[in-house]
């Protein structure tokens, strides 16, 4: 008889399989400050994980880099550079290694609340 210990979807997984499973934007009443919630697979080796915000042009408002984490599930505030006005506001963000380089990329779009 097997008795599974762990669900297959949450066994470590090597670099190159490392993905995010989920990322949740949420923007404060202030305009400046976002709520960023991340989930990762479970993984073997200590990814890092780039976040960037971008706006309809391109330019970035808030930047952001976490070096070999050990969590999978990650929660941050980033704090824009100035009040976002022109939206819609993209966040980015890249799951990498030294070794491996970039291993998953997503793009979340989202509106950012005005004051």
């Amino acid at each position: 008889m097997d008795i599974p210990l762990v669900e297959p979807e949450d066994v470590p997984r090597p670099p190159p399989e490392v993905r995010l499973r989920e990322v949740a934007v949420v923007a404060h009443p202030d305009g400046r400050r976002l709520r960023v919630n991340l989930r990762l697979t479970p993984f073997l080796e200590k990814p890092n994980v780039d976040l960037e915000v971008r706006d309809s042009a391109g330019d970035r408002l808030a930047s952001a880099t976490i070096v070999e984490t050990t969590e999978s599930d990650l929660a941050l505030t980033l704090h824009l550079r100035s009040q976002a006005v022109d939206r819609p506001l993209t966040l980015v963000t890249t799951v990498s290694y030294r070794e491996h380089g970039s291993v998953d990329r997503r793009e979340t779009g989202f509106g950012a609340a005005s004051s």
